[in-house]
């Protein structure tokens, strides 16, 4: 343990006076955080899970603290396993999480195993083989090409396991020393804390916090707990004199003076530890004793200047031997074993080691490790660490160098499961072995955190090996290197390093011949996120110049391919014509599985494209195809576009079919990033029916999942605007933005998306504060070379919204023509083309045109069951109406703005209710045509001159009337045309003389 661990034998004092080997066995000064750990322990065993983290600095207590929850624990009834910590390079990934959850399986029934882990069970063997052993029959989880994604399984599969097994018995997970944690096992504990809260699980976690800095890993692992409810820090500071004073005798049995005790305390600022080490010197150097403690002579006694100093005195007083096998093993790592050891020390016998290694025990300066035989840990790392920085540089590096030789031999056939131990003791040892043996582990640690997802490890052994080679690397072994650290840069979405890499070694592998390689190289998954894979389709290129074009590789390089030209560089025929080579390669092979991949990868191309024809004919077949083989992703993207196409074309009643299924297949592969985007598709037909609770539960999982997708927000969004809630949806509507900021720029929906919905949220709201940001964010993907037609739609919907609300008629005319063409393959995004295009029309004063794309709106909305959007375009289309004021205009209106205001109220909607109301009030007022107005002049006309008349500036006639004071304009200069009138104050006399003057 790192603070102050378990009993030992009792040591004897001089007068016969037993005290505990390990004085920190006694435990004081804790009430307060006990009390709040008890408190946690029973929040878990009531079902609400919490996560403790016990901070201070070294030797202050976080682990005997822990210990002592521990007891408290299994008087409670709970199962306590733990996880440690180490300091050393060389720990497997995940080695934390691994220790506790391999006692959890040993303790387990086949039968419970398969109850609790489930599907998830074969991706806990992946990083835990233990589970094979007591589950022989198990088979490979489904392969996920998304790395991301494959990770995310093994989270979620850990995750759903510790759950199950707490609700059989409330589990205490304690994980020791957190800041020497590797990244991947900080990342599952992120990944916890979220599911956390109605469990049976307590985590507590300890950490030094002076040993993080801001860039430390552990410190951004925290800034994430912190946004949990169930998170919470215990902060650890020194023992009061007091309790210095009660630690003091209970450890020694003898009555401490207060000057002892004073002396003490300021030595050590109440440190538990080196209370410890400070008592135990004194002890051994025969300062304390029942005559001699409580008086003068403990004054006499020089307290250390330092703990380093009190630990090196207490090594002193072993053999020279003690310290000799000592120092070897502080080489080795905070823990170590017998058979380790052994082959280091050739000059002394297995029985000789034995009796060292007791003589330290009872020192107490090491301890044996529980169900492990052979294997022990220093008792602190302080003790260790001293027993380090006491060798020289060339004798701790001869060191290295002979134990990673003997554990090479030790490990024999297994050097694999140990070769992030030996790449650490080679790596430390090149000056004197040469950088070979560290090429060769560093390269098969780096591949086993990539098959293990613990890509944070792969980049350092990977990048080891790259910094070993220096400038030699031309050569097979820096090849590897550079693939191995592709992956990971891909896995961790680093795309922008991992292309340039992934490209040397492809030149490396074709230069040499090695086909095999290079054809990996271009099947290795890439997210086709546009502007962010330059250099990406030249990697397929390159790829199917060497590989058998007629080959499954090649059907596997191909799909890749295309969905980088069809999304990446928009070439839709491009894309096409890639997908059919790979289809001809599938079918010839009879290979259904890269049939399905390729049908599926051609759709998702369709639904950028906007072919929804083509698109659901192609989901179709890969739908029906993949019944016949193992599930995988391409099944999921097939039912996601067909859900995207029928929402595109209003095809409601067939939207949650495809929708269930896509989110079904997602759960069975966990797959995060899909999860998240089937989510969202099952947000489609509450959405549409304003079913505002089921639609916001669906956003919230797909949030949950993954919340660097704006997918799951993009709804969200628009819903809480149009109930009133702008405060809600401008928190979503940021979050949506911060996603934007953090993805590179490009035609992306991460940048398109956001844009579009900010003012879809202007247009229900009437607050323009976000159009200035739309409009450059729109101006910088219409500037890149190409777009694809659904990005062309979201920027020029997202113009013309905001071009509507301005009144800006220029500004109107460019998204009017790109929607209309568009308008027959994409009939709706969140809200209806047609209406989009009614505005429009409006906005550039075509009454005729407006009120007739907004008939084919609502026919459009009656059929696909969109009642929010028929509610807008019922009120939208009044207010055409009223404008153009023709023959039956006026009625229609009415009837347009009562069926609008009984649909937002029934949904409520409450910003379209006042828009309805005030359009009605205004409508009421509206005076009965009885006679033509003079010269020509319209109803509108006449109710604009009235208001210029009783001196209302075009900004107060906008807001009386409910447009837009660029239309105001539009209608004084065309009165002032046909009144033959220059100024305002004519225009008023006109007025007058007319009786058209409000009266």
């Amino acid at each position: 343990m790192e603070d102050d661990t378990t009993d030992g034998e009792p040591m004897v004092l001089p007068g016969g006076h037993d005290v505990p080997a390990r004085p920190g066995s006694v435990f004081v000064g804790r009430q307060r955080e006990m009390g709040e750990l008890k408190a946690a322990l029973e929040d878990a065993l009531s079902g609400r899970g919490r996560m403790i983290m016990l901070v201070g600095e070294p030797g202050i207590g976080k682990t005997r603290t822990s210990q002592e929850l521990a007891a408290y624990a299994d008087q409670r009834g709970a199962q306590v396993l733990l996880g440690r910590c180490h300091e050393q390079v060389g720990m497997p990934p995940y080695w934390p999480w691994v220790q506790p959850i391999r006692t959890c399986i040993q303790q387990k029934t086949p039968e419970m195993l398969r109850r609790e882990m489930g599907a998830g069970a074969a991706d806990i063997a992946e990083i835990i083989p233990d589970v094979h052993g007591k589950l022989p029959d198990l088979k490979p989880a489904p392969r996920l090409e998304d790395p991301e994604q494959a990770r995310f399984r093994l989270f979620d599969s850990i995750t759903t396991f510790l759950r199950a097994s707490a609700e059989d018995q409330p589990l205490v997970l304690m994980l020791d020393n957190l800041h020497w944690a590797d990244r991947p096992s900080l990342l599952l504990l992120e990944f916890l804390a979220q599911k956390l809260e109605d469990s049976h699980l307590l985590v507590v976690g300890t950490y030094r916090d002076v040993e993080l800095s801001r860039r430390h890993p552990l410190a951004e692992t925290l800034g994430e707990l912190t946004k949990e409810r169930m998170f919470q820090r215990i902060l650890l500071r020194g023992l009061s004199e007091p309790d210095v004073k009660r630690f003091v005798e209970a450890t020694t049995g003898l009555t401490a003076s207060q000057s002892l005790v004073s002396a003490v305390y300021t030595q050590t600022e109440g440190n538990p530890f080196f209370v410890i080490e400070v008592v135990r010197l004194l002890v051994q150097e025969g300062a304390l004793t029942p005559e001699g403690a409580p008086g003068e002579v403990a004054l006499t006694v020089r307290i250390p200047e330092g703990i380093r100093e009190a630990i090196g005195r207490r090594l002193n007083r072993l053999s020279q031997r003690c310290n000799e096998t000592l120092t070897i093993a502080s080489v080795v790592g905070r823990e170590f074993e017998l058979r380790q050891l052994r082959p280091l020390i050739v000059d002394m016998s297995e029985d000789r080691v034995l009796e060292v290694l007791e003589e330290a025990l009872s020192a107490g300066v090491i301890e044996e490790l529980a169900q492990t035989v052979g294997r022990y840990q220093f008792t602190h790392a302080l003790i260790r660490e001293t027993l380090v920085e006491e060798l020289s540089v060339t004798r701790r590096v001869r060191l290295h160098a002979r134990i990673a030789e003997v554990l090479e031999e030790l490990y024999g056939a297994d050097t694999v499961a140990h070769s992030g131990e030996l790449a650490y003791h080679f790596g430390e040892a090149q000056t004197l072995l040469g950088t070979e043996k560290l090429v060769l582990y560093s390269t098969l640690a780096g591949q086993r955190a990539l098959a293990t997802y613990a890509y944070e490890e792969a980049l350092d052994q990977f990048q080891r090996v790259l910094d070993a080679k220096d400038s030699d690397q031309r050569d097979a072994e820096a090849a590897a290197a550079l693939f191995g650290l592709g992956r990971a840069q891909a896995a961790l979405g680093r795309i922008e390093e991992a292309i340039p890499n992934l490209a040397k070694a492809l030149d490396y592998y074709s230069d040499a011949g090695n086909i095999e390689n290079v054809v990996a190289i271009g099947a290795t998954p890439l997210p086709a996120w546009a502007g962010r894979l330059e250099g990406a389709l030249d990697l397929c290129t390159k790829a199917l110049e060497m590989a058998d074009r007629t080959s499954l590789e090649a059907g596997r390089i191909l799909c890749n391919q295309g969905g980088i030209l069809g999304l990446q560089e928009g070439d839709y025929e491009g894309a096409l014509a890639a997908f059919d080579r790979a289809l001809d390669i599938a079918r010839r092979e009879k290979n259904v599985a890269l049939e399905v991949a390729a049908l599926a990868s051609a759709a998702f191309v369709d639904v950028y494209h906007l072919r929804p024809k083509e698109g659901l004919e192609k989901s179709s077949l890969a739908i029906d195809l993949a019944r016949q083989v193992e599930p995988s992703v391409a099944a999921v993207v097939a039912h996601y576009s067909a859900a995207l196409f029928m929402w595109f074309t209003g095809e409601t009643q067939r939207i949650g079919q495809h929708a269930e299924a896509a989110l079904a297949a997602a759960e069975k592969l966990r797959d995060r990033s899909w999860l998240a985007r089937a989510a969202w598709a099952n947000e489609f037909v509450p959405f549409v029916s304003g079913d505002w609770d089921t639609a916001r539960a669906y956003s919230d999982r797909g949030q949950s999942v993954l919340i660097s997708d704006v997918r799951p927000l993009t709804a969200r969004v628009v819903l809480e605007y149009e109930v009133g809630e702008f405060r809600q949806g401008e928190v979503f509507l940021e979050r949506m933005l911060d996603i934007t900021r953090s993805t590179p720029p490009g035609p992306t929906l991460e940048q398109a998306g956001p844009s579009y919905v900010a003012s879809i949220a202007g247009r229900i709201s009437g607050i323009s504060d976000r159009f200035d940001n739309s409009e450059e964010s729109a101006a910088a993907i219409l500037s890149l070379p190409f777009l694809t037609p659904l990005i062309e739609y979201l920027v020029n919907a997202a113009l013309a919204l905001i071009a509507v609300e301005r009144g800006d008629d220029s500004a109107a005319r460019d998204p009017y023509a790109v929607l209309k063409r568009l308008r027959d393959r994409v009939p709706s995004i969140l809200i209806s083309t047609d209406r989009v295009l009614g505005l429009l029309a409006h906005t550039m004063t075509e009454l005729d045109g407006a009120t007739g794309h907004f008939e084919d709106a609502l026919a459009f909305c009656r059929r696909a069951g969109n009642r929010p959007q028929l509610a807008w375009s019922c009120c939208e289309y009044a207010d055409a109406l009223r404008e153009r004021d023709g023959e039956g205009d006026r009625e229609k209106a009415m009837s347009l703005l009562d069926e609008s205001l009984a649909i937002s109220r029934q949904l409520g909607m409450r910003p379209l209710i006042e828009r309805v109301v005030a359009s009605q009030e205004r409508a009421k007022s509206q005076p009965v045509k009885t006679r033509p107005f003079p010269d020509g002049l319209t109803q509108r006309e006449v109710e604009v001159l009235r208001l210029v008349a009783a001196g209302k500036s075009n900004r107060q006639i906008a807001e009386e009337l409910f447009i837009s004071p660029r239309t105001v304009a539009r209608h004084v200069s065309n009165i002032f045309i046909k009144i033959d009138v220059t100024n305002r104050t004519e225009a008023a006399a006109y007025a007058a003389r007319h009786d058209l003057a409000v009266q």
